[in-house]
């Protein structure tokens, strides 16, 4: 079997970086008996002082059929890498994103010559993730350009905004695949009852301002039905949840809004269950695992156009649609007075549109090119 080199910067049990931890995992999981995968990671999680418990430092360890080895900060070295890929001669080597210096530019630099490398940007060319440290990462992409790092790399994105945001900062794009992240397929849920006593909506996502989730609480002040609102996830930004917090304190009693923190998979996957509406405002998405997974366990989705998932109202999926209040209000108004035959189209449209364009079984052969031809 082929061998494929991961290097990423935060791993499982990890989870606080969010999409592209569950990105690589779904990968590894999917592709488990086709391809052997060995992943460099990280001894820690996203903005962590502690190492994580229950691994092992620094030695290779087996995680499902892959094996992981998380290195601490002394290990992290040139030398380190350089044993690494030359004990393993791996076919090819994916990096995952763009400005980390262990886990994507400096492998970069010292095997592009020798092995394919293949890097998935994870949306960090969108203007959204540019805008944060811009300076320093339109000064790297500036001089990226002109030095050419990044000719002939195999770059996987996740679909065609993400490419056209490639190609708008990069000037040389020589090979591109366009494959959609593999995202967990949840049971099913097809006898979905819709409380018609108030609207349960749910978030998933890290609590942050590109995830904008203040434009989902301001709304809620004017509307007058009972809602109650599941806000999952991890708490990245504590200014920007300060501010929520304040904007909940000033909610009318009819609106019910609840921080949860982090959760496991199988614990959200119940709260899936039981809400009628997943709701996400993101400001930018490359792909959005909470929405797929929502649309996998049958529940239908109201996303923001910078979601990537179009089509959702034609196949009573959902509604993807421009970031306006008024707009907003009149879906979330739209569900709560869906009777229950009614729901049931969108319940059962979720899970088909999942079927259709989101299953893992659809993009197989695709991956399978992108990693072993």
């Amino acid at each position: 079997m082929k061998k494929i080199l991961i290097l990423i910067d935060w791993y499982t049990p990890a989870y606080k970086a969010g999409g592209p931890i569950s990105s690589i995992y779904n990968l590894t999981q999917f592709l488990e008996k086709e391809i052997n995968f060995y992943i460099v990671t990280s001894n820690k999680d996203l903005n962590s002082k502690k190492g994580l418990q229950g691994i092992k430092t620094n030695s290779w360890q087996q995680i499902n059929k892959s094996k992981v080895i998380y290195l601490d900060k002394d290990f992290q070295t040139k030398r380190m890498l350089k044993k690494i890929v030359n004990d393993i001669n791996p076919d090819k080597i994916y990096l995952n994103g763009l400005f980390s210096l262990f886990f994507s530019i400096l492998p970069c630099y010292l095997f592009k010559k020798k092995f394919e490398i293949i890097i998935n940007p994870r949306g960090m060319f969108g203007s959204s993730a540019l805008s944060k440290k811009k300076f320093k990462k339109l000064l790297f992409i500036k001089l990226a350009n002109t030095i050419s790092f990044y000719k002939n790399i195999c770059w996987h994105i996740s679909n065609e905004a993400e490419l056209f945001e490639l190609k708008n900062n990069m000037k040389v794009v020589s090979k591109n695949y366009i494959i959609p992240n593999l995202p967990k397929v949840l049971k099913y849920l097809n006898n979905k009852i819709i409380d018609n006593e108030q609207l349960r909506l749910i978030s998933v996502c890290r609590i942050n301002e590109i995830k904008n989730i203040h434009f989902v609480l301001e709304l809620l002040k004017d509307i007058n039905i009972k809602c109650h609102y599941k806000i999952i996830g991890f708490i990245e930004d504590d200014n920007y949840y300060q501010k929520l917090k304040r904007i909940v304190k000033l909610l009318p009693k009819n609106i019910k809004v609840d921080f949860t923190g982090h959760l496991k998979s199988n614990e959200i996957e119940i709260h899936y269950y039981s809400s009628d509406l997943f709701i996400s405002s993101s400001l930018n998405e490359n792909y959005g695992h909470s929405i797929v997974e929502s649309l996998s366990s049958g529940l239908p989705v109201l996303i923001s156009n910078n979601c990537p998932w179009t089509g959702l109202e034609e196949s009573f999926a959902g509604f993807r649609i421009r970031l306006d209040k008024i707009e907003f209000k009149e879906k979330i108004l739209f569900f709560y007075n869906l009777n229950q035959d009614d729901y049931k189209k969108f319940n059962l449209g979720a899970r088909t549109y999942f079927n259709n364009y989101m299953s893992p079984d659809l993009h197989k052969n695709n991956y399978l090119n992108l990693l072993s031809s």
